[in-house]
């Protein structure tokens, strides 16, 4: 046999070999919305029939690949929370490549189509953080309290608690150890650290809270990551508005007192190239307050938020976006209650700006470099009714209240990404970069007068004057840059690196916080992920904190009841910023998701956050809080340790494409070594001492969701009543929040925070049906919050020795609500 036919004959048989082969189908593309904005952690399945023969997630320039050698007719199925489900149609897909690209539209409160779905729950491969979600439609329809506010649908996620004075605390953190973003900008607030930015909730998309595992990316917070974000035209004009009717009152006399009209327009600046998209919304509100005066027994105010954006695709390579945001607030008698008549409350003012633009740029190979800047500024003003003296009582408080605020705040933020194409090395890497820098800033003017305590018998127990500039300043710049490798070793093991740099100002010390997730889908557990992680997390520098030392000086007079005085004792703050560290976390987290029967979803997770050198006042001298020296300094220091412990377990299912069941449960500890909170304006005379947090509730439960009336128990004649009409509802029971216990003049008595309030039990039902007028489709809703009238108590009397010792002021009572909403033209 000569060479030349031994070649022939080794070309045909590997001919034949390749042919009896089953060719390798490359299905690849992105995945984007309306816009053309790239759609990150989109759940893409190559499915022959119904079966699912290759998946995987899209990568953050909306990018996918699919590899599988099956054969026939091939189908694309897409779908992510928050958008409608996409399904392709099956078509054959020969061997080689295919390029495609997959728009999924944002689920609408009201869509043109009858035949398209919401996409139910999934378990994404591709997800190595914590990840709970909140969509546009599950915020408007469960009916929580004061639904008027974003804000408070947060704590239907598992891990958010909202405190006795409606501060949000995520995954037992305080309110300021959650960074909060707003289209991936900081909304915080510089002063505080907590989320004060008001919207109208039909502008929400979604809100997106990271508990544990997030990436690199992501700082300024150890309790987690909330990113709101809100709508964007489309080549559609859209029309919406909410509660325009005002809502009137008898109580005390006819008068309007709510009204809480939304507006939102939106549509094409060019089509097919630009759109914008505008939310207003307004909150009056008129409280009567029983108990007091006919004329006193009134608080009223009004607040606004009007949020405009633009998106440009200046090329479809380069997508352009902007926003404006306003906020106003005027609250007239602020505090107003039995115990606070209308001369010891305040008026509040506040404005807040905040302008935003963003640049995207796409490259070739699936390169995506981000951009963008962010300008804030904001004021506040607390006005008391006058300059009398304050008293506190323990039947109540008189006088004008003693502090007057004048705060001016500031901050500017830039930040840029790069996400490269993937990288081919032991499996596939995706690197990113990127860097975040802020510089934030705020003055103020706290004026204040006298104030004392009174005993039960209206002696005097204590005396407070207050000394020293009234003026405050404090600036800060914070810069921050990270690394990470999202490296997928083989189909269904992932695991992600990362490395977070940070500075500040205030420290001066470089910071590093490695972080490390893995996420595994093992093949013989079908629709099943395991998921756990370890990461370093450091918290930003609330500016109010490190500026406490300038404030005034308060000298206290105390009088023993027979009438002998000791002081006046100075009490002040003392801070050190070269003595200072960052305060610093380490979490640790494991999870598993599993799709269950009957299309339910569960998820269970155990999550660990842990602090150390975290910033705390302690008394310079301990023994000088039990009033053994005639000065008491309180020194900020990295003295706090903090432990957070929780179990949650939840289920979940979607009907019908388009309605939801969701019930979960947590198991936590929430404690700290520094439970002592100190204070200008309310000192508490105590050591520090550990015990729980104000906001720690060990047992939590609660459900929500919603589902059509159904229609086959009536006759047909009477069918009509339940038409178009939905039942939507909540259930929640979590643990009374705790307390401590001070005597009549001021002392701390026991460990701190050692009892609790009673249990809190609510339960919402409203009724919405959906019927057409004047050529547009509307939706009526009515139901009772807090059904079975439960007290709920949020306010306690804690004063050792009051004739009210332990008396519990209710919360809210069995309420009736009405809402009216146009949803579109039919």
């Amino acid at each position: 046999m000569t060479p030349g036919f031994r070649s022939i004959c080794l070309f045909s048989g590997l001919l034949l070999v390749s042919a009896l082969l089953p060719a390798q189908v490359a299905v690849s593309g992105r995945v984007v919305d309306e816009n053309d904005v790239a759609v990150a952690g989109a759940r893409v399945e190559l499915r022959v029939g119904s079966q699912t023969v290759a998946v995987t997630s899209s990568d953050a320039a909306g990018n996918f690949t699919l590899n599988s050698e099956a054969s026939g007719d091939l189908a694309i199925r897409t779908e992510r929370q928050g958008f409608y489900l996409y399904e392709g149609k099956p078509q054959s897909l020969a061997g080689g490549a295919s390029q495609l690209t997959i728009v999924l539209n944002h689920v609408q409160e009201f869509s043109e189509r009858i035949d398209v779905r919401a996409s139910p729950p999934a378990i994404d491969p591709q997800q190595l953080s914590d990840h709970r979600e909140l969509d546009n439609t599950e915020i408007e329809a469960i009916p929580y309290p004061a639904p008027q506010d974003y804000r408070n649908s947060l704590p239907l996620m598992d891990g958010v608690l909202q405190d006795n004075s409606g501060r949000l605390h995520f995954n037992g953190g305080d309110t300021n150890q959650t960074n909060y973003t707003l289209d991936g900008f900081n909304i915080s607030n510089p002063v505080t650290g907590s989320l004060d930015t008001r919207l109208n909730i039909e502008t929400v998309q979604a809100m997106d809270l990271e508990s544990s595992r997030f990436s690199a990316e992501n700082g300024r917070g150890s309790a987690g990551v909330l990113d709101i974000k809100t709508k964007m035209g489309d080549d559609r004009w859209r029309f919406g508005g909410t509660n325009f009717v005002p809502g009137v009152s008898t109580d005390g006399g006819l008068h309007v007192n709510k009204w809480t009209p939304r507006l939102e327009v939106s549509g094409p600046l060019a089509k097919g190239r630009a759109w914008f998209h505008n939310g207003f919304d307004a909150f009056y509100d008129v409280n009567v307050i029983h108990g007091l005066p006919n004329g006193q027994n009134r608080t009223n105010g009004l607040t606004t938020s009007n949020l405009t954006r633009f998106q440009v695709n200046l090329t479809p390579a380069n997508i352009l976006t902007g926003s404006f945001l306003f906020n106003l607030a005027d609250l007239d008698r602020s505090g107003l209650s039995f115990l606070n008549p209308v001369e010891t409350t305040t008026n509040n003012r506040q404005t807040l700006y905040m302008n935003t633009i963003r640049d995207q740029a796409y490259f070739g190979g699936g390169a995506l470099l981000d951009i963008g800047f962010a300008d804030s500024r904001s004021w506040l003003r607390n006005i008391p009714q006058g300059n009398s003296l304050f008293e506190i009582t323990p039947a109540g408080n008189r006088g004008n209240y003693f502090v007057n605020l004048d705060r001016h705040s500031y901050r500017q933020q830039w930040v840029a990404n790069l996400f490269l194409p993937a990288l081919h090395a032991g499996g596939t890497h995706r690197l990113k970069f990127g860097i975040d820098f802020e510089r934030e800033s705020f003055h103020e003017t706290v004026q204040r007068h006298d104030y004392e305590v009174l005993r039960a018998d209206n002696s005097v127990a204590r005396y407070v004057q207050f000394t020293g500039s009234p003026f405050q300043y404090r600036k800060n710049f914070e810069a921050a840059e990270y690394i990470q490798d999202r490296w997928t070793l083989r189909e269904g093991l992932l695991l992600e690196t990362g490395l977070r740099a940070e500075w500040n100002e205030i420290v001066r010390n470089l910071e590093v916080a490695p972080r490390f997730s893995i996420t595994w889908v093992p093949g013989f557990l079908a629709n099943t992920k395991f998921s756990a992680g370890w990461g370093v997390y450091y918290d930003a520098i609330s500016l109010g904190l490190v500026a406490r030392h300038q404030e005034q000086v308060s000298l206290a007079t105390f009088f023993a009841p027979a009438g002998v005085s000791r002081g006046p004792i100075a009490t002040s703050f003392l801070l050190n910023e070269h003595a200072l560290k960052v305060p610093s976390y380490q979490s640790a987290s494991v999870g598993v998701e599993r799709k269950l029967p009957f299309g339910f979803y569960g998820k269970a997770g155990y999550l660990r956050r842990s602090g150390s050198r975290g910033l705390t006042f302690v008394p310079a001298d301990p023994g000088a809080v039990l009033l053994d020296t005639e000065n008491v300094i309180y020194a900020l220091r990295n003295a706090r340790r903090d432990r957070y412990d929780a179990f949650d377990v939840t289920l979940r299912r979607t009907f019908a494409g388009q309605f939801e069941w969701f019930a979960g449960y947590t198991r936590s500890s929430a404690r700290s070594n520094a439970a002592v909170d100190y204070s200008l304006e309310n000192p508490i005379f105590a050591e520090q001492m550990p015990g729980p947090f104000p906001w720690d509730a060990p047992d939590r439960f609660h459900m929500w969701g919603w589902a059509p009336l159904p229609k086959r128990p009536l006759p047909a004649s009477l069918q009509f009543l339940t038409r178009e009409t939905t039942a939507a509802y909540l259930v929640e029971y979590r643990t009374g929040f705790p307390f401590g216990v001070v005597n009549q003049d001021g002392f701390l008595v026991g460990p701190p925070n050692s009892l609790r309030l009673p249990g809190y039990f609510d339960i919402n039902l409203h009724l919405e049906r959906r019927f057409h007028a004047l050529h547009y489709l509307w939706a009526w809703r009515f139901g009772f919050n807090n059904l079975t009238n439960n007290g709920n108590p949020n306010f306690v009397n804690n004063v050792m020795g009051s004739a009210q010792f332990l008396t519990y002021g209710r919360g809210q009572a069995r309420a009736f609500s009405v809402r009216l909403r146009m949803l579109g033209r039919k």
